[in-house]
């Protein structure tokens, strides 16, 4: 059975190490990494850090700004490039297996190009060459996902579903469609819910994404050393007003128990 990881931002404004802890007293097995520098401490700080307290590190989620970018021929699509290579290389430096990246927006404005396509190329270049897998999350549209796919044939790339996505995007598609679709490529999940109003990121079964279908799908798919949770809620949306009064204590228990529920399904 895969272990149970979660994404080390959970919403809860707490020191990384502690979040590491609490994350561990959950009983939880590993983490996901926002790779960036917050609080003031060095993001290369973590996985160590993590670690030592028991934790595996499942991937790492690259910085995702303006990655339109990549499909434009821009210094700024060259600047996303320079830093996702930034991030396989940092893998590669940690051990870390895999870097989760997003693609488009929620919202694509930019349509598939060659030179988008290049820059993935090289991309896999560097990740083949450093090892480290390289997983593309569904975000707005498949359109590029399949571009890429279609044209890109490599060990080395693969998929990251992410449900609440999913059902955001294409709340007529039975749960799970994208697993269906790109599961022979699977490397990273992220498992979270919503009303299909927003990306609001909640706990699984706290939504309406049918997990009888993901669950279904999933078993379908290669298996996954974790199966993670991105659970960051929006604090000022309506939806998220469930968790209030939670502890993070309480967050992370519920958490864990609804993970362990889909698990055993």
């Amino acid at each position: 059975m895969s272990g149970k990881g979660i994404f080390s931002w959970f919403s809860f404004n707490l020191p990384i190490k502690e979040r590491f802890q609490l994350i561990k007293q959950a009983g939880f097995d590993a983490v996901s990494l926002w790779w960036s520098d917050e609080f003031g401490e060095d993001k290369n700080s973590q996985p160590d850090m993590a670690r030592k307290i028991g934790l595996d590190i499942d991937n790492v989620h690259a910085p995702a700004d303006n990655p339109e970018d990549l499909w434009r021929d821009s210094l700024r699509g060259e600047d996303y490039l320079a830093a996702l290579i930034s991030c396989v290389e940092d893998c590669r430096i940690h051990t870390i297996p895999t870097v989760v990246i997003h693609i488009t927006s929620l919202s694509p404005k930019a349509p598939p190009s060659a030179i988008g396509l290049e820059r993935i190329k090289t991309l896999v270049d560097r990740a083949q060459k450093e090892q480290v897998f390289i997983a593309l999350e569904n975000m707005g549209e498949i359109s590029h996902l399949d571009h890429i796919f279609e044209n890109i044939d490599s060990e080395w790339l693969g998929f990251c579903y992410d449900s609440g996505h999913e059902h955001l995007i294409y709340p007529k598609y039975p749960a799970g469609e994208l697993l269906n679709r790109y599961g022979d490529k699977l490397l990273a999940v992220h498992l979270n819910d919503n009303f299909a109003r927003g990306d609001t990121h909640l706990l699984p079964f706290d939504g309406r994404i049918d997990w009888a279908k993901v669950v279904e799908a999933l078993s379908k798919c290669k298996k996954l050393p974790y199966l993670t949770l991105e659970a960051d809620f929006e604090r000022s949306h309506e939806e998220s007003s469930m968790y209030e009064g939670l502890s993070a204590e309480e967050f992370l228990a519920s958490a864990y128990g609804k993970l362990s529920h889909l698990m055993e399904m």
